[in-house]
C-alpha cells in the first residue's frame, strides 16, 4: 500500500471488523500505542481465517506463518475510539497471501492506520510451505482487489 499517495476509504476493504479500543491500549501521549496497531491488524486477519472461514490452527492440517508486516501511521486512534479493521487481500500467491488493511474509527471516513501482513501456508506437522488449501483460496478471492 503506498498511503502516501492515496487517501484510502472504507469501501476500498471488502470485509470489515468492528472492536472497542480499550484504556490499556494507549501509550503515555494519549494516543494507542504501535505496537497495538500490529495486534489489531493480527486480530482482523486471524478473525477472517478462524472464525468467517475455519482455519483451526490447533487441529487443521496447514496454519499460517507471518512472514512480513508494515504499517503506515497517518493519524492517531485512542481510548475509547471504536474502531472499524478493512481487510482486502492484493495478491495471492501459491502458498502466500499478502492482507492489507485499514483502521478507522468511529464514525471517520479517513484511514487512521494502513497496514499489510503476508502470510506463508505451512504444513502443520513439518511447518513447511504449502500450497494454501482450495477452501481458504476460494474465500480469499472474495477479497482479492486489482488495482
Amino acid at each position: 500500500m503506498n498511503s502516501s499517495t492515496r487517501n484510502w476509504l472504507r469501501a476500498d476493504f471488502p470485509w470489515h471488523l468492528s472492536m472497542p479500543t480499550r484504556w490499556i491500549d494507549n501509550d503515555r501521549y494519549g494516543h494507542m500505542n504501535n505496537a497495538v496497531y500490529y495486534s489489531v491488524f493480527e486480530n482482523a486477519v486471524m478473525t477472517w481465517l478462524e472464525i468467517e472461514n475455519g482455519l483451526d490452527p490447533n487441529t487443521g492440517s496447514v496454519r499460517c506463518f507471518t512472514a512480513e508486516n508494515g504499517c503506515q501511521y497517518h493519524d492517531a486512534a485512542r481510548y475509547p475510539d471504536d474502531l472499524s479493521v478493512g481487510l482486502r487481500i492484493s495478491k495471492l500467491g501459491n502458498s502466500s497471501v499478502r492482507y492489507e488493511l485499514g483502521i478507522f474509527i468511529n464514525d471517520s471516513p479517513n484511514v487512521r492506520a494502513t497496514g499489510f501482513i503476508v502470510d506463508v501456508f505451512v504444513d502443520a506437522a513439518s511447518e513447511k510451505p504449502v500450497r494454501i488449501p482450495d477452501e481458504y483460496r476460494q474465500a480469499m478471492a472474495s477479497l482479492l482487489i486489482s488495482e
